[in-house]
């Protein structure tokens, strides 16, 4: 009975339960009895070989039926019939080749460092996901890539074929910041023209009897050294826009005008922090102070012998003086020659210079009679 119990498991022959996960099997026997049943799945097919050259490929059968091994009604088998055997044995590699489509193969890693066109830093994203692919030709499958050892991992399978994806995806990131022209973490928001661009950009297996059929899920992430990084640098960068929008609208290309947004801009600083360390008496009088100065350096910015606020009159050049030419004094109202003090009355004939105002310091020009900024007296 035992040796019959062995000649029935012998004539039965099919891919174990055990291995039904593995995407190549191979049969432990190289000897096969003719009349063999041989059951294969719908989603494998097997293949034979013998002295490592490719014999013949067979698919199921049907619902129910099994292959038996007869050169008859399988003509290629007649090539591995061991002559010494009266014809009864089949000697060959018999190979089992999944053909199902492998849903969950991973992907993943950092890629190549890349340049933020907006922030300027240099990051390194992450991603991860997962793809599907399954084998078309399991004949070219084992032969171009598999080869004819035993029964290898699914890894092993699977660890060029990865390396293939992820080439795709390493391409493709990179070029995509340059021509769109975003942010490195703006990235996940582009995932399904990213999933299509890295299907298009994948390599042809054909030459391995496989092909890519799909796109799982993926996510790109940064590493909490690299959002802290990306995060300083928004911060700077939202700091630099905000100044040269307000610059922009307050000084419209007018230089004069760029001094006096420079000088707001400091009071505006000043006062969200209370005016401390701003050396301002107060908020106002740091705003006041910053209008004053640009009204001063535009008058001067005027034309030479214009007369300044207050009414003084400035000096003119020596070449006039040399003519005879007098000025006004202010102290007496006497037209004297030009020069330092009046040689009426001795005031000095020496423009006035802006002056604080008592109160609030906001410098005042010459002449002025009223703080704008507090209404102090200024003299």
């Amino acid at each position: 009975m035992d040796f019959v119990r062995g000649g029935v498991r012998e004539m039965m022959i099919a891919r174990p339960d055990s291995a039904k996960d593995l995407i190549v099997y191979k049969h432990p026997e190289r000897t096969i009895p003719k009349f063999s049943q041989l059951t294969i799945d719908a989603d494998e097919a097997a293949v034979f070989f013998r002295d490592g050259s490719l014999v013949g490929v067979l698919r199921t059968a049907g619902v129910g039926q099994r292959h038996q091994l007869d050169t008859g009604n399988i003509p290629f088998l007649s090539n591995l019939v061991d002559s010494f055997t009266g014809g009864n044995i089949f000697v060959t590699d018999l190979y089992f080749v999944s053909m199902r489509p492998n849903r969950n193969t991973k992907f993943g890693g950092p890629f190549p460092p890349m340049k933020d066109p907006e922030l300027e830093i240099t990051v390194s994203p992450r991603i991860f996901g997962t793809f599907i692919w399954r084998v078309v030709e399991p004949d070219k499958f084992i032969v171009n890539y598999v080869g004819m050892g035993g029964t290898p991992s699914n890894d092993r399978v699977e660890s060029f074929i990865q390396t293939k994806f992820m080439n795709s995806v390493k391409k493709t990131v990179p070029n995509f910041v340059i021509r769109q022209k975003i942010e490195i973490q703006a990235l996940p928001a582009y995932h399904d023209e990213l999933g299509q661009s890295f299907l298009q950009k994948c390599d042809d297996l054909s030459e391995i009897g496989a092909q890519f059929l799909g796109l799982g899920d993926f996510t790109i992430n940064f590493s909490d050294d690299e959002l802290k990084r990306i995060q300083d640098a928004q911060d700077r960068y939202a700091d630099i826009k905000a100044k040269k929008r307000a610059k922009d609208e307050l000084t419209g290309g007018n230089f004069m005008q760029y001094a006096a947004g420079e000088a707001m801009l400091g009071a505006g600083q000043g006062m969200a922090k209370g005016g401390e360390g701003t050396g301002m008496v107060g908020a106002g009088a740091g705003l006041g102070m910053g209008f004053a100065m640009a009204n001063m350096y535009g008058q001067q910015m005027g034309q030479p012998g214009q007369p300044q606020q207050g009414g003084y009159p400035q000096q003119p050049p020596p070449a006039q003086a040399a003519q005879g030419a007098t000025v006004t004094c202010p102290g007496c109202s006497a037209k004297v020659p030009p020069g330092k003090f009046c040689a009426e009355c001795g005031t000095s004939l020496a423009p006035p210079q802006p002056k604080p105002c008592p109160a609030c310091q906001t410098m005042l020009a010459p002449g002025t009679k009223f703080c704008p900024n507090c209404g102090t007296r200024a003299t």
